[in-house]
């Protein structure tokens, strides 16, 4: 896996869990609202996640912006 796949799976991945250091195991319930809201998202848009009009921001610079 290459840094860009790496920050694109981490999309699905809710603020509080990635600024976490050691995550819980099963997640918490908050966590997996936050995921199906995006690929809820996803689904109505019929695009990537965080997908703004005509382009994509990289996942890097996404969670950049979500983990502060």
């Amino acid at each position: 896996m290459d840094e860009s796949q790496f920050y694109r799976s981490q999309l699905w991945t809710a603020p509080e869990l990635l600024r976490m250091t050691t995550r819980p195991i099963n997640g918490t319930q908050k966590a997996d609202v936050y995921s199906f809201a995006i690929i809820l998202q996803e689904i109505m848009f019929r695009a990537e996640p965080f997908f703004v009009g005509t382009e994509s921001p990289s996942g890097k610079l996404i969670l950049a912006q979500l983990e502060f």
